[in-house]
């Protein structure tokens, strides 16, 4: 669903990047898009695709559960698509949409892709229930799925709807779909309470919070002077850390670079390899075109000579593990 909450205040697609949880986003980037008081306009083919393909995520996701995909529905305001504000809080979700359940038990199924997060592994369906859809070219992962790609939004929009469950559909570049199943959860409900109270606050007062990562702290502190100051002897132990760190990644990429050339040895002329039926070991080649000469148009002078095609080894392995 394509938002349709007000900007100046946060709304579940916002959450993680306010909550610190985003890759791509700040807080100081959520706050700073509020104030500006302009949406900016995306221009992403994933996300185009993830907008045209929802429906089809939705009813293939219900269906594998056992849902029928035909009872969805949206929050309609006045007739008109809306997003739903929390009662208490300046909260507000976009639902991509929602259904009605009694008694309606789900349980996990491995072979399925379906998985119910909570110790049972088991879940019962009354109420509301919240869904969203989520398409990604990203590889999928074991720990599946990032807090920033549904989760999170699930959360706020159970609150947003008092809702006790949502269910979270997954589809992996058009090629596998995976269905996740939460129930509320009062500490990143908790979580999102503050974030709300939190955001208010600031954009009431014209203030950031704290820095809390890197890129908010290169922005909070926007006005260097070269003038040496004396640091606390407590973050001794900071910089010697820091040290440290630096030569443990010297070292493990001492030790991969190591390897990879033993590997690269074993593959010789081969771009594949397998090792135990567990791993596929991959040592790929590049690929370029011929290129025709360039000229000059006024002179004719040769700025870029001819190239021939070529093949060549690339200087890294690839290793994936095989699924048993």
């Amino acid at each position: 669903m394509a938002k349709l909450s007000p900007d100046n205040h946060l709304s579940g697609s916002v959450l993680p990047a306010y909550l610190g949880l985003s890759p791509y986003q700040t807080a100081y980037d959520v706050l700073a898009s509020a104030r500006s008081g302009e949406r900016e306009e995306l221009d992403s083919l994933p996300i185009d695709c993830g907008n045209a393909l929802e429906p089809v995520i939705l009813d293939r996701g219900l269906r594998l559960l056992g849902l029928n995909p035909a009872s969805i529905s949206t929050w309609l305001e006045n007739g008109v698509l809306a997003a739903k504000k929390h009662p208490e809080m300046e909260l507000y979700y976009s639902d991509d949409g929602l259904l009605t359940a009694e008694n309606f038990v789900i349980e996990a199924d491995e072979v399925n892709d379906i998985h119910v997060v909570n110790d049972s592994g088991r879940v019962v369906l009354n109420g509301a229930v919240v869904l969203e859809a989520k398409f990604t070219t990203v590889p999928r992962r074991n720990d599946d799925p990032p807090l920033y790609r549904g989760p999170v939004q699930l959360q706020a929009g159970m609150m947003c709807h008092g809702a006790s469950h949502g269910i979270l559909i997954t589809c992996y570049g058009g090629r596998d779909l995976v269905v996740h199943v939460f129930e509320a959860h009062p500490a990143t409900q908790q979580l999102i309470r503050d974030g709300v109270e939190s955001f208010e606050q600031h954009m009431r007062d014209d203030t950031l919070p704290d820095p809390s990562s890197i890129p908010e702290l290169v922005e909070y502190y926007d006005d260097p002077s070269d003038e040496p100051i004396n640091l606390a002897t407590s973050l001794l132990e900071a910089v010697e850390s820091y040290q440290d760190a630096k030569a443990a990644i010297k070292q493990a990429e001492a030790v991969r670079q190591e390897q990879a050339a033993i590997l690269m040895s074993a593959l010789g002329n081969s771009t594949v390899g397998v090792v135990d039926e567990v791993y596929k070991v991959s040592w790929p080649v590049r690929r370029f075109k011929a290129k025709a000469a360039k000229y000059c148009p006024a002179c004719e002078h040769e700025l870029e000579p001819a190239k021939n095609a070529a093949e060549v080894r690339q200087k890294t392995i690839n290793i994936k593990e095989l699924e048993g």
